[in-house]
């Protein structure tokens, strides 16, 4: 048995950053790999293609003239002169608001994909326009910041929102200002509230996706493997992968082994679901696989991996969840610090969040640590709002060695009976 898995990859990128505006060299990748079964494993081989030429029988005859048509030696690439304007344009916005600075991160990816075996073909086109910005301002003791991101299915769509992106950052400008200084981390146990679409669904994808991932689950490594059916939070608790959202950025109709993408519970009213699959991990577990089988590209085989990671809306507004809090922690920025897949043990970093003050959020905090544990947090969860938001994770996910991929997340408010904070170190 063999399959081969061709790739085309373009990327454009401007960044500014204190020292000005930067247009980053331009990708245009394209390969292909094979793999085959052979006594005793298996055999993969990766080349890439460079000018209008695939070397004789590097592909079987049925394959060869649409790998042909998706490796085309002409990039298609978009105009950088409008990213640098459009960057530009916010950099302004954000000064005439009185930040500091403001770092801009714009990239534009299309990645073309083709599955082929001797049972079947799948291909796909994937592509997305992603802007971060991070808005800064000073404060006695140094810089206090911000941060936001947004992605779009095409680079047109993006520019076609300026105006409301200038928007933002002019909010983001005036959070600042109206919330600082900072006043210290709150530390002991505390109610914690996740917003909408906010970075803190970082949370879900460390604490409750990479623990069902396939090949963790089948060489048991994981505090979820062994509850697989078992009840881990309240009924109206609902957690899932869905490479079919993607919140209209991401999304993508077949895994990078050409089975098609689907939703996979993760958590299904508060019970343990479904194990993330590649073929691989769902020869290991008896199951079959469900469309989550992702490369980083053609150099690297396929492993189960997440896309999109959704929290299931319930009833109820963030307001609403923050109503009765005297005291506690609205967290919008979480970045991952530990995660102990087998203990489910975690910490992050507290990267911005607001004091919760009799029911509404107040000033900006210093950066701090939360910690806790999975099953813990998970029985925790006493409220899901139903004002989902998605969010894109700029900076993708990594895996053992493998690069980082494109993820992103769903979450409405979610609020915790009280997680345990510290001081940052």
């Amino acid at each position: 048995m063999q399959d081969w898995f061709i790739e085309r990859r373009e990327q454009t990128e401007v960044v500014h950053q204190r020292a000005g505006p930067r247009v980053l060299a331009p990708v245009f990748e394209r390969g292909y790999s094979r793999r085959r079964d052979v006594p005793g494993g298996i055999e993969r081989t990766w080349a890439e293609v460079a000018g209008d030429t695939l070397p004789p029988g590097a592909l079987p005859a049925e394959v060869e003239e649409r790998a042909r048509e998706l490796l085309s030696p002409v990039p298609r690439l978009p105009d950088a002169a409008a990213f640098t304007h459009a960057v530009q344009r916010l950099v302004d916005t954000a000064r005439a608001a009185g930040a500091a600075h403001l770092d801009v991160l714009l990239r534009d990816v299309e990645q073309h994909i083709l599955f082929a075996s001797e049972q079947h073909q799948a291909g796909d086109r994937r592509r997305y326009t992603l802007l971060e910005v991070k808005a800064f301002h000073a404060i006695d003791n140094g810089m206090a910041e911000v941060w936001r991101c947004a992605a779009w299915p095409d680079s047109g769509r993006m520019l076609a929102a300026l105006p409301e992106l200038e928007s933002r950052v002019e909010d983001m400008v005036r959070l600042l200002r109206e919330n600082t200084p900072t006043v210290p981390c709150p530390t002991g146990a505390l109610p914690v509230v996740f917003p909408p679409g906010s970075a803190s669904a970082c949370f879900f994808h460390e604490v409750c996706g990479h623990p069902l991932e396939g090949d963790v689950v089948a060489r048991g490594g994981s505090y979820l493997a062994s509850r697989l059916g078992q009840r881990v939070a309240e009924p109206f608790v609902s957690l899932s992968d869905d490479p079919t959202d993607g919140h209209g950025a991401l999304a993508y109709t077949c895994d990078d082994e050409g089975n098609p993408a689907r939703p996979v519970p993760l958590i299904h009213a508060g019970v343990v679901g479904s194990p993330l699959l590649d073929a691989q991990s769902a020869g290991r577990l008896g199951r079959p696989p469900n469309g989550h089988g992702r490369r980083t590209g053609f150099r690297h085989p396929p492993l189960p991996r997440m896309a999109h990671t959704r929290v299931e809306p319930h009833q109820g507004t963030l307001e609403g969840l923050l109503a009765d809090i005297p005291h506690g922690l609205l967290v919008r920025h979480l970045t991952p610090r530990h995660m102990n897949l087998l203990s489910g043990d975690f910490s992050f970093y507290v990267v911005e969040a607001q004091e919760i003050r009799d029911g509404r959020p107040g000033r900006l905090v210093s950066p701090g640590i939360l910690s806790g544990n999975g099953l813990e947090a998970l029985a925790g969860i006493d409220a899901i709002g139903a004002d989902l938001q998605n969010l894109f994770a700029t900076r993708g996910c990594r895996k053992q060695d493998h690069g980082p991929l494109p993820v992103s997340f769903g979450q409405p408010a979610v609020r915790f009976r009280q997680l345990q904070l510290h001081p940052w170190p």
